[in-house]
């Protein structure tokens, strides 16, 4: 089983080494194993919900993220092969954390068939292998909500990962919004990699901005100060928009949850499409949001509802 992820803070800044505040949720994948003696090669099932496209879009980095996976604990299916089920009831799109629910459930499913006793951070060490084959340069942040769940602050530092649990004093009431838009981790990545190279000042700038937002972000979290929180949310888009990672319906999603109540609202993930997320107050004005954006928002294509409390992440 690997969790779905919301990115609150830190959206590719975290590729750069930054700091990033990550809300596991209770969604997830899970994945069965079937080996087929005599017939080499791995079979995917997916039976994930995804939304309409995403796993055609996604096939092939699958496949590489998979093959990435089974070298790393030395899986040989040269002789025997394996099939791959993959179900569970998060609903993949881009900014969910679906890739990393994936490669986390198959770790597991093969520490299970072939008794390697994986511990958590050997788990966690595995998917984010696997995870190269979907992003690229990923940052460890999504398959270390996939592998622990949870309200965690997260950060790569000499090639390891940092995370820690992050203690908070009131519950989270989220709204997440699906664009139906799929976009290729990778090209957005290299994108924003390409920007820090052209113009390297200007994104040491923007960097500078973030970590100062980010460290407001995490005590307004310990304090339970949600209006302070959702204005570093409207902040961090900000940001976000000058990476040239948002898009028309990102915009627009982002504007109407605004307009009609959200404390703060932005982009989360990927980026130039996915989804976005939104703060609200309660969880009566969380339904009302819900209510308004299936009303009068035709960009958001998907729309789910989240709360975080005490550590952990529950629909």
């Amino acid at each position: 089983m690997g969790f779905g992820k919301v990115i609150l803070f830190g959206e590719h800044f975290v590729v750069h080494g930054c700091e990033a505040v990550v809300a596991g949720i209770s969604e997830y994948t899970d994945c069965s194993l079937e080996v087929l003696k005599g017939k080499p090669g791995v079979e995917v099932v997916d039976k994930r919900p995804a939304v309409p496209g995403y796993i055609k879009e996604k096939r092939a980095e699958q496949q590489k993220a998979h093959q990435l996976v089974l070298d790393h604990l030395k899986i040989n299916t040269s002789v025997d092969g394996l099939r791959i089920t993959l179900g569970g009831p998060l609903v993949p799109s881009s900014g969910i954390g679906a890739s990393a629910s994936d490669v986390v459930a198959l770790s597991r499913a093969l520490s299970e068939l072939y008794n390697l006793n994986l511990t958590e951070d050997q788990v966690n060490g595995s998917a984010f292998v696997g995870e190269g084959g979907y992003h690229g340069t990923p940052s460890g942040v999504d398959n270390t909500a996939a592998t622990f769940g949870g309200l965690i602050s997260y950060k790569r530092k000499d090639s390891r990962s940092l995370f820690q649990s992050i203690k908070f004093a009131k519950p989270l009431y989220l709204v997440v919004i699906g664009t139906g838009i799929t976009a290729s981790t990778t090209k957005v990545v290299a994108d924003v990699r390409k920007l820090k190279e052209e113009n390297p000042m200007f994104f040491t700038q923007l960097v500078s901005q973030y970590n100062t937002l980010v460290a407001e972000a995490i005590k307004a979290l310990q304090d339970g100060d949600l209006h302070a929180l959702g204005f570093l949310m409207n902040k961090c888009h900000d940001l976000c928009v000058q990476l040239t990672i948002s898009c028309n319906e990102l915009e627009a999603i982002v504007k109407a949850c605004r307009q009609y109540g959200a404390l703060g609202a932005k982009l989360s993930g990927t980026g130039r499409g996915g989804i976005a997320v939104a703060l609200t107050s309660s969880a009566k004005s969380r339904d009302k949001l819900v209510q308004e954006l299936k009303d009068n928002c035709p960009e958001a294509k998907f729309i789910w509802k989240y709360s975080v409390t005490n550590g952990k992440a529950n629909l």
